[in-house]
């Protein structure tokens, strides 16, 4: 994004110096959808006002002083009228692409990552993004796909100019976790939600969703990468999970937290707006699939209170709980507690999938960090790092650095590691090769 600080002030007759960079023009509007089916809340639709956009007036030159004689530019001068300011969003430093791996592989859809990075390639083949081949090279590495591991080496090899990375022979163990993972996650149904939901779109996604449930398969709704949602798009939800509910079914949402803080921003107690109600009432079936019954009871009052009607209940049968025992086994069993090494005394080494939060070996992260003022994490033996796992490991992040304590992860893989990036952990500690 380009901005000159040297914009034209309307009406004064003068003419606009050219920016480095290129205009680009505002986008108009996108037209509002017409609503896919009726929703249990009117859901009329809404006009986004027009954010504000702040302007910088270009400062007034001051009159050119009397002068002697003309004095020459020097070489090195810069010429004002043609200064720009740059900003790049670096909150994640990854692609349309490789975001997208990171999710799916996070819950646990290697096979899916690894087909949907490779389709990513032919498209940025010239421009060396070296992150994007690291993470198919992990992914074809812990899917056991030498054979394509091999044939993505001969294209590094044109791209780069350089040595392919070498093919590592994994432990025993650790193949048949991540064979153990895939197949327990192959047998459930899962939908990633878009990042901007519409009427249209989550129309699509509902039909998927009633569909996959009618087969009597497990569900998984993915709602991590959602960053905006209309009105429509929340009722065709609401709609959605009715239909679920009618069939007996329980979805596992995945990234609940996320979700719910977006649509939290859509509301406003007291305030009543017919357009917000299907936010109010999304937020309400979110927070009660969380799990989280004080949220929603909360929730319950303000929305009771805002509308005048009665509070919604709390039902508990609509959580989605885990498999009891004798259930597939999958990665989660490989994780083991951290343990310091016995080489480095600031080095605490894990191990195995960190998932559902992996308490204990946040725990022992906690309690190492509480003895080390530059404590590292050595994340090489870790296979993954799921959403609600990444979710802590930030919160965990976040209070270390206000003890002053100096944190650095060491030798993540380059999908756990673009995990944590997405999750804004890498803007709290350093993420390091080794």
């Amino acid at each position: 994004m380009v901005f000159s600080f040297f914009k034209k002030k309307e009406g004064d007759g003068k003419p606009e110096p050219q920016t480095s960079g290129p205009v680009t023009a505002p986008r108009a509007p996108a037209a509002a959808p017409a609503p896919a089916r009726a929703a249990t809340a009117a859901a009329p639709a809404v006009t986004a006002a027009k954010p504000d956009v702040p302007t910088v007036s270009p400062a007034k030159s001051p009159a050119p002083a009397a002068a002697s004689k003309p004095v020459a530019a020097e070489p090195s001068s810069y010429n004002l009228q043609e200064l720009t300011i740059e900003v790049e969003d670096g909150s994640t430093n990854l692609t349309e692409a490789e975001e997208e791996a990171v999710v799916l592989y996070a819950n646990g859809q290697t096979a899916a990552a690894a087909t949907s990075l490779r389709a990513a390639i032919p498209g940025i083949t010239g421009q060396r993004r070296i992150e994007t081949w690291s993470m198919l090279f992990e992914l074809y590495q812990q899917l056991g796909k030498h054979a394509d591991f091999d044939d993505l080496a001969l294209l590094y090899v044109v791209e780069f100019e350089s040595t392919p990375p070498l093919w590592r022979e994994l432990a025993a163990n650790t193949a048949a976790a991540a064979a153990a993972d895939a197949a327990a996650i192959g047998t459930a149904g899962y939908i990633s939600l878009p990042a901007q939901l519409n009427g249209d779109n989550t129309s699509r996604e509902v039909d998927k969703l009633v569909t996959t449930c009618k087969s009597g398969t497990p569900v998984r709704l993915d709602m991590s990468k959602v960053s905006g949602i209309d009105s429509m798009a929340a009722a065709e939800l609401l709609f959605g999970w009715q239909s679920v509910r009618k069939l007996g079914s329980v979805v596992q949402v995945i990234g609940a937290d996320s979700m719910i803080k977006l649509l939290g921003s859509k509301i406003e107690p007291g305030r009543v707006a017919p357009a917000e109600a299907p936010y109010w009432l999304l937020l309400l079936e979110t927070t009660q699939a969380s799990g989280n019954q004080d949220a929603f009871e909360n929730i319950a009052i303000d929305y009771a209170v805002t509308y005048e009607v009665s509070p919604p209940s709390w039902d508990g049968s609509l959580v989605f709980t885990a498999p009891a025992k004798g259930a597939p086994a999958s990665s989660k069993a490989a994780a083991a507690p951290p343990t310091p090494s016995t080489h480095s005394p600031d080095r605490l080494l894990l191990s195995g999938a960190l998932l559902q939060g992996a308490a204990a070996q946040l725990k022992g992260i906690r309690e190492f960090a509480d003895r080390q003022s530059r404590p590292v994490l050595d994340f090489r033996e870790v296979t993954r790092v799921d959403f609600e796992t990444a979710g802590q490991l930030l919160n965990l992040a976040m209070e270390l650095v206000q003890k002053g304590v100096v944190v650095r992860l060491a030798g993540a893989n380059p999908l756990v590691a673009g995990m944590l990036r997405l999750m804004g952990i890498g803007d709290l500690v350093e993420i390091s090769g080794n």
